[in-house]
């Protein structure tokens, strides 16, 4: 009788352990999601000054705490093609795709730093990725359009320029003349 008592005891301590050992990991997990979330937005608000260093330095600081967070390696890769670091934005933004493959902004933005690479099909790829995901993103089309004009290819350019008009996207009106030169185009 006394190894049955002896045992129910141990059971019910073995229990209110891992539930204590769960309700505190789950708290712990709670907080630092938090602390992530704190120093993601730390992060957009030195972007938003042009600190760029600065930022950076935060979403690595979220990315310590939380590994698996896309939207800071999105805000963090984004930040490195302001500053011109284009291989580091694009190593961030295929992270950002690894751990959300549907991550339209992502596929864009690596866009834009394949072309200021001069890599002009990478970046027509990844534009056109991000248009599956969504097709209203007239920014999308505009740099699609611009790629494909450093391309040579001008019925293309033309194509995207329009769509990107036709969603309300202002093409600038030095672009429009230097395609229309380019492509024989008068009007």
């Amino acid at each position: 009788m006394k190894n049955t008592i002896d045992n129910s005891i141990r059971v019910i301590l073995i229990i209110a352990f891992c539930a204590l050992f769960s309700f505190a990991n789950t708290h712990r997990t709670q907080a630092e999601s938090r602390d992530a979330e704190v120093y993601k937005n730390q992060g957009n608000v030195h972007a938003d000054k042009g600190e760029y260093d600065k930022a950076i330095s935060e979403y690595s600081k979220a990315l310590k705490i939380r590994p698996m967070y896309p939207e800071v390696y999105y805000d963090r890769g984004y930040t490195y093609a302001i500053k011109g670091q284009y291989d580091d934005a694009i190593r961030d933004l295929n992270k950002a795709l690894e751990l959300n493959p549907k991550y339209a902004k992502a596929y864009h933005i690596r866009g834009i730093a394949y072309a200021s690479k001069g890599q002009y099909n990478e970046a027509i790829t990844n534009y056109t990725k991000a248009l599956e995901i969504n097709p209203q993103d007239a920014m999308a089309y505009c740099n699609r359009g611009v790629a494909y004009y450093f391309m040579k290819e001008y019925g293309k350019s033309w194509e995207n320029v329009k769509k990107a008009q036709s969603l309300g996207y202002q093409i600038d009106s030095k672009f429009i003349d230097t395609l229309r030169k380019a492509s024989g185009r008068q009007n």
